[in-house]
């Protein structure tokens, strides 16, 4: 079998504790060193232990020094083929009992393993769309926290917030894709909130009047993805960016063809869109109804959008 995701994919079979309807709680971000942040979570009861929050992936998962390192029991069904960033792979299963992140857990998930990351990271693993599909959560960077709320929240978010973007699915995945121009060119963004550098690729790069080879950008860090194969994007300025209401000027991302892109959307014009250019902006995931709301942070500077 094989699931189409950024960092990882599981198969889940769970049962949701969610936060009663007057609750709230909320975590603070904390820098991994490697240009990630993550919350305190806990596997099995255990822990806080280092997770990154992910709407790029499909379901939650654990780095295999983790695995190790915890003595996670095998999952009976032996795992499954993964597409990342630069390609496929085979990976292993696992089974956990829990997984929990302040005030909300799920209970009996399977997980995939990643390899283990090349960079400063330490993390532990990553939090899901399985595991964010029973909230909404609300990431805040400039504040530097996430807020998970229970799902019946959804109707004052609304009166808070305003008008949602109505998002779809980007192709098999439970990844969320919803509109967005560059320079005035209409093409799609997907959320991810797992990857630290947003991209275009270079179809949007050509319609948008954005040349990766001109002198302004340089080669950015290589990219291994899950399956340890490297790209090296270029990065530099691509201009003005519009979605959800927000306007950012003077944008820097990269321009790469990465595999997860081409294997979605062929040639079709792309932002993948990741934290960086979200960090200042208050971002409100209802995955579960395919809604996204977009906002200015209350911690974000007068320049910000």
């Amino acid at each position: 079998m094989r699931r189409t995701v950024l960092l990882a994919a599981v198969f889940v079979a769970l049962s949701c504790f969610a936060l009663p309807p007057w609750s709230r709680a909320s975590v603070s971000l904390t820098p991994a060193g490697d240009g990630h942040v993550t919350v305190p979570a806990f596997v099995d009861g255990k822990g806080p232990y280092a997770f990154i929050v992910d709407t790029g992936a499909d379901g939650s998962a654990v780095y295999q020094w983790f695995a190790q390192a915890a003595k996670l029991p095998r999952a009976s069904s032996g795992g499954e083929t993964l597409t990342g960033m630069t390609g496929s792979f085979s990976s292993s299963a696992y089974r956990l009992r829990s997984l929990g992140v302040d005030g909300h857990a799920v209970s009996d998930v399977e997980v995939d393993v990643l390899p283990n990351r090349r960079d400063r990271g330490h993390e532990a693993g990553v939090i899901g769309n399985d595991f964010m599909d029973g909230t909404i959560t609300v990431f805040d960077f400039a504040c530097r926290r996430i807020e998970i709320r229970s799902r019946s929240a959804a109707s004052s978010i609304a009166a808070e917030d305003g008008p949602a973007v109505r998002a779809g699915r980007a192709g098999d995945t439970s990844l969320l894709q919803f509109p967005v121009t560059l320079n005035g060119v209409r093409g799609t963004a997907v959320l991810d909130t797992g990857d630290r550098a947003s991209k275009i690729n270079t179809s949007y790069a050509r319609l948008a009047g954005i040349d990766p080879a001109a002198g302004t950008f340089s080669d950015a860090a290589p990219v291994f993805g899950a399956d340890d194969k490297p790209i090296v994007p270029r990065f530099g300025p691509i201009g003005r960016v519009q979605f959800g209401g927000i306007t950012l000027d003077g944008v820097r991302a990269q321009v790469a063809n990465v595999a997860i892109v081409t294997q979605l959307f062929g040639e079709k014009p792309v932002l993948w869109l990741g934290a960086d250019l979200l960090q200042h902006v208050r971002v409100v995931y209802d995955h579960h109804a395919d809604r996204v709301w977009f906002g200015r942070s209350a911690c974000a500077g007068d320049d910000s959008t």
